[in-house]
Formats: structure tokens, sequence, C-alpha cells
């Protein structure tokens, strides 16, 4: 059977009726206690994590970093035009340790904000990627229970989810765009983030598993906008309900030399809104959807238009009613602007840039970036503000370039093909809030290394 891509459009069920069995899954099986928890979000690339290769260069790394994200990119762009129902996972570039089950096993996840499930490798196992860290054993935990296929839960993953043939357990198929799949009994069970455990969790035990994974990473943390995620799941818990934000710090081997100091810092991600999360310097942009699946986990929002200097790049405006048009993604390191966008962004940066007398140099990473031949970094940089739907956000130099070996800094951003792809790196030393409730997106400049 071949594995199909994630389609919450397709549930039976009607809007009201799925909107009453997640409510009734939070207030049911959620204790309403109110927190904020705090993880460690860690990059791949940095010392502190379990993928770090110490046998690179930084410069090797920075490659592969680019590598990754113009693969996702590729990856995505081509699923356009397979199913609308694709799903954004590839490689991934933060990691968080969270647990599973009781007495709590250890879980390396990958951060994803491109898809809803959470998942991890089962026993037994019938084929799975080489993992180091033991698989999960559902018998050895006392608050495990596998999911009827006619709970409200199995349910709520439809078409992903089914009736098994020879049992009455909720199975599922997951796929992603880069080839990654997971099959499995979808289950319950206590997941704790830190020192908060957070009983009958939906999640996906996964006994047949395969794609781009290293061994180190058990699985996936769905952070996406449907139904199953992490995050509407454990709302209920929460100060501000289904509301989680992160806080990156730069990646220590693509930041600019003379803003170096923290390489150590770890970026961090909240679940709850932080008392920080409000302020003067917030600013907010709707999250949109048109009803077909992927933009009810993605989050969509609507660029307007670029400014760069004086220079006031406008978005054609689309005559069609749905305005999405750039999805934030923690997953990608660059960001993917439309084509015509990007060629008079582009000219914009290189105008602005003129009188420093910088050398415009080929990409030496083979990633079709704009490139400058310089051992200094370019501080100040051109003023360059990207206008959201209700929210102008102003990017630092640190956030427009990057410097990808001792005498070349590129411009951060590409070319993409469709929907945008609002990156990592443009979301560095602001806090990110994702407002599930609200349905917004918000962004507070902070210095991330001290938060």
């Amino acid at each position: 059977m071949a594995t199909p891509y994630h389609s919450l459009s397709a549930i039976a069920s009607s809007i009201v009726i799925l909107f009453l069995l997640v409510r009734s899954h939070a207030q049911d099986n959620v204790p309403h206690h109110g927190g904020v928890i705090s993880l460690n979000m860690i990059h791949r690339d940095t010392p502190s994590s379990p993928l770090y290769n110490s046998s690179l260069t930084n410069w090797q790394r920075v490659s592969n970093a680019l590598r990754r994200s113009r693969d996702r990119i590729n990856r995505f762009t081509s699923s356009e035009d397979e199913s609308p129902d694709h799903l954004m996972y590839s490689e991934g570039e933060y990691l968080v340790n969270i647990s599973i089950g009781t007495p709590p096993r250890p879980f390396i996840g990958i951060v994803d904000t491109g898809s809803d499930l959470i998942w991890t490798q089962c026993m037994p196992c019938r084929q799975c990627f080489e993992q180091n860290p033991p698989l999960f054993d559902p018998a050895s935990s006392s608050t495990y229970r596998a999911l009827s296929c006619m709970s409200n839960e199995c349910r709520l993953l439809r078409p992903a989810s089914f009736c098994s043939s020879n049992s009455s357990s909720c199975d599922y198929q997951y796929s992603y765009v880069d080839g990654s799949n997971t099959t499995g009994n979808l289950s319950l069970d206590t997941v704790t983030l830190g020192s908060t455990a957070i009983p009958k969790t939906i999640f996906g035990c996964g006994h047949q598993n395969g794609g781009d994974f290293s061994g180190i990473e058990s699985g996936i943390v769905g952070l996406g906008r449907g139904a199953v995620s992490f995050i509407s799941q454990i709302g209920g818990y929460l100060v501000g309900g289904k509301y989680f934000s992160y806080c990156l710090v730069p990646n220590p081997a693509m930041y600019f030399l003379s803003n170096n100091s923290n390489a150590t810092s770890s970026s961090k991600m909240y679940f709850g809104r932080p008392n920080t999360s409000s302020g003067p310097e917030v600013v907010t942009t709707p999250l949109l959807s048109n009803g077909v699946s992927a933009t009810q986990t993605f989050y969509i929002v609507e660029l307007q238009g670029i400014s760069v200097g004086a220079n006031n790049i406008t978005l054609n405006a689309d005559a069609k009613a749905f305005k999405g048009n750039m999805i934030i993604d923690s997953g990608s390191t660059l960001t993917y602007l439309p084509e015509l966008l990007y060629y008079s962004f582009k000219s914009a940066i290189q105008e602005e840039l003129k009188d420093r007398d910088l050398e415009v140099k080929q990409d030496p990473t083979g990633s079709g970036l704009s490139c400058f031949l310089t051992k200094y970094d370019i501080l100040p940089g051109p003023n360059v503000t990207f206008h959201f739907n209700g929210a102008d956000v102003k990017l630092k130099s640190d956030n427009t370039f990057v410097r990808v070996d001792d005498e070349t800094v590129c411009l951060a951003f590409s070319r993409g093909s469709g929907v945008g792809i609002y990156g990592n790196w443009a979301q560095i030393n602001y806090l990110v809030g994702y407002d599930l409730e609200n349905k917004t997106v918000s962004f507070q400049p902070t210095d991330c290394t001290t938060s």
C-alpha cells in the first residue's frame, strides 16, 4: 500500500465535530495547572549537539547547512506538483531532549514546525533506521496504551490513520517530502519535558521507519498547527493555551567574526506564553489557512513587501482570495523569496553596497547565493525590513548576511518558487511566538544569548 501524504482536510467528520474532539481530548487528558516550560533547542552543528562532527571545519559545516536548506526547498517545491498534502521535514536543524513513558525513557527528537505528529521508534521494530539510543519499548512503560481504531484520537489523524486488518488497533502511515516515513501504532503515553510530565499524549509508536536520520535522533517532534500536533495537545497545560515560542542564537560556524562572543549559548524553546512575549517592540501578523490540509499544518503568513534602505519593494498583489505566500520555518537556514521579489531584493542590496568597494564573488558553496569578496563583516549593513501583514520585522546585518568562508560573505536569501520560506537565519535574535489560539505569529527583537 502506498503511503499517503497527510491530509487533515480529508477527515470525514465535520469541522465542528473535529473541534469538539480536540477540545474534549485536551480537557479530559491534560491537567490545567498552567505554566511555561523551557527547553534547550540544540542546533545540530554546535558542540553540545549529539550530531556534532568535530572532524569538520566550520566552513564545511556552513556548506552542509546550506545544502540541507537547499534540499529542503527543492523537495518542498517538487512536492507542490505532486500533492498539496506534503510535510516539510528534511533532516532538521534543531533537536530537543524529552522523555516518553513511565519510567521516563530519553527521546532525542527533531523539531519540525512543518508537520504535526510526534513519533519515536518502538520495539518490536520490523524495519527501522539504525539508532544508537535504545528503542522505546512500550511493554516497559506502565502508562502506555495503544489506541483503538474506533477512538476519537484515531479519527484526528485520518486519513493517515486506519484500522488494521488483523487487529482493532489504530495504525498509521506518515510520510514526508524527502522520503522519510513512519508506520506503526497510534498510542498514548506520558511525555516529560524537563521536570514536567504530561499524561496521555498522542504519539506514533513507529515499528517501520526510514529516511534521512543519523541514528542519534529517535524520531520527530511535530509542532505544526494540526489537531495531533504536540502544542495542540498540551495547550490546556500551559499559560496562554496553545502557544510556543523560541529564541534562536547564531550558529557559531556561520556568524559574523566580530560578533561571536557567546558561541556556547543555547537556543531556547518555550511551551506557554512567557512574560516577555508582549511589549511595544512585539509585532504580530495573522496566520492564514484556506482549508487545504497543508495550510492547516504550516505557519503561513502574508508578506506584502520588503524595504531596503529607502527602496520599498512591493510584492505584486495576487487576485486570488488566499494571500498566504510565506511559511515561517525553523528547519531551513536560508530564506527563499518568490523569483521576481528575490531579484529586486538582490539588486536593491547591491545598490546599497555600491560605495563599499565590495567585489561580487561566485558562491563557493554551490548554493547559488549572491556573495561578496571580503575578509571583513558587512557592518553596518543596509536597513532591511520585511513587511508582513500588520508586522514590520527589521533585520540586522547578522540576519541579512552569512559568512561562508574566511573571505566570503553572502546574502542569506535565495530564489524560490511559489510560496516563500522565511528561514531560521532571519529569525536569529528574535523571540518568535506561535499563537494557535489567536492564529498569529509574533516577532520580538531579543538578545537570545542572554534570554
